[in-house]
């Protein structure tokens, strides 16, 4: 899974005092000449959205989308409020409301610069991101296990990547899966190029689940740092404070593969009874989209900890410490339990 979003830190974030009273009316008084903008990219009309390694991201400690913008030697990252007051960008001009689409766009982006296109997830809800060759076949390929076990009438999803390869390469798949194109054609009342038809729908499916196996593979990776946390204990046995914080994060980092196994579980589902999601097509596009975009967003949260835990080496380092405390925060900031405590009945 790839992004072409994932470059830059945010730079340092500066008040509004400390941006020159001089650079703004400069670049407002350069804010003279209107381009012809396009409805499906981030073309602002402010000269400040065209300044040298302008663009928006999430601001790590506020979590409020940020302007990133060089200004001489002044290094900036304004939030949207600031930015609108300095740069006098008017409330309901075409710069305002497209700061509201970039805010909606760093859901499921990390960055986000002037000039580009809008993510697809807000404009036609296709992805803005790109799975791997394996992600799509690995979708391919448990579809059409479905369609050929439905000439039995007892439909199977397959999970394990080789032991799907084995059954498509099986000969009989292929004559199975016609038999169930047929079977599934007349419960749809299909009579004309019912074949091609449900040929073009499950290529179509399988598209769009291949971002669903290309996030379910990424996933896998904070189950990694589950098993990782597990060998520190063992590393650090002599450290009764690190195990015990550990042994904390072991806890904490179960809600969260719980929920993310309920959400991969809710897309399999969706596609288990295959006559149903052939009949109602596009509302299981629909559906599959809506959990890929929650589980991206999702993941957008993780990524800096699951590159860490990537590449550090299980060993006794002030590396692998820094990323022990990295992660206690992350996970006790979003899913430490908390019980409110009232007087009285």
């Amino acid at each position: 899974m790839s992004s072409s979003d994932d470059q830059n830190a945010p730079a340092p974030t500066n008040s509004a005092g400390e941006i020159g009273a001089d650079a703004a009316a400069k670049a407002a008084e350069e804010d003279k000449q209107v381009q012809p903008m396009r409805d499906t990219h981030f073309d602002f009309q402010h000269k400040v959205f065209s300044l040298p390694s302008a663009f928006f991201c999430v601001d790590p400690t506020s979590k409020d989308p940020v302007l990133n913008i060089l200004l001489g030697d002044l290094k900036a990252a304004l939030a949207f409020p600031t930015l609108l007051e300095s740069f006098h960008i008017e409330e309901g001009s075409h710069d305002e409301r497209l700061l509201e689409v970039v805010e909606q766009g760093l859901a499921y982006v990390k960055q986000i610069r002037p000039g580009e296109q809008i993510p697809g997830e807000l404009l036609d809800g296709r992805a803005s991101w790109s799975v791997e060759t394996r992600h799509l076949k690995l979708a391919k390929g448990r579809l059409t296990m479905q369609v050929a076990s439905a000439v039995k009438g007892n439909e199977i999803i397959v999970s394990d990547a080789d032991q799907l390869e084995q059954l498509i390469e099986d000969p009989q798949t292929q004559a199975r899966m016609k038999a169930g194109f047929q079977r599934i054609a007349e419960r749809l009342k299909i009579t004309e190029n019912a074949e091609q038809l449900l040929t073009d729908r499950i290529d179509d499916l399988a598209q769009e689940l291949s971002y669903i196996e290309a996030l379910r593979d990424r996933f896998k990776h904070i189950r990694k740092i589950e098993t990782k946390l597990g060998k520190l204990v063992t590393i650090y046995r002599t450290d009764r404070t690190f195990c015990s914080e550990v042994n904390r994060m072991q806890g904490l980092i179960r809600k969260p593969l719980r929920e993310y196994d309920l959400i991969f579980d809710q897309a399999d589902a969706q596609t288990g009874d295959i006559v149903g999601a052939l009949k109602d097509f596009h509302a299981t596009v629909q559906f599959i989209r809506k959990i890929r975009d929650d589980l991206r967003t999702k993941l957008l949260e993780w990524e800096d900890l699951l590159h860490g835990w990537d590449v550090v080496g299980l060993e006794r380092s002030a590396q692998i410490e820094q990323l022990q405390k990295q992660t206690y925060r992350f996970l006790a900031s979003r899913y430490i339990e908390t019980t409110v405590w009232k007087r009285g009945g």
